[in-house]
């Protein structure tokens, strides 16, 4: 049995160019509710989850305003070792900067 948390990001906070904080709640096992809704989340605690190997998607208002599964998040490091998030698979409407911000 797979008991790894599934986490749900539904909009991202930015200072300048560089992520610096995810609206991330914990995503039932059904994918259908929320177990622990979305809260502000330092960029660090968003990596650390990936890093202990839970699974962090991004999650999309569909047509009739209900959040649907997106791609799947990752860690990258950009070119001056700053750790950041990045898609697993890109699809258009469906990228990091398709987020709101708040």
């Amino acid at each position: 049995m797979d008991d790894k948390a599934v986490y749900g990001i539904t909009a991202l906070r930015y200072s300048g160019n560089q992520i610096v904080e995810a609206m991330m709640g914990l995503v039932d096992s059904n994918m259908e509710h929320w177990d622990l809704g979305p809260a502000p989340t330092r960029l660090v605690e968003v990596v650390d989850r990936l890093v202990e190997g839970d699974t962090v998607i991004t999650l999309f208002q569909d047509e009739r305003g209900y959040l649907a599964p997106g791609p799947q998040v990752q860690v990258d490091v950009l070119p001056e070792g700053v750790e950041t998030l990045a898609l697993a698979e890109e699809r258009p409407g469906r990228n990091l900067e398709d987020l709101p911000r708040f």
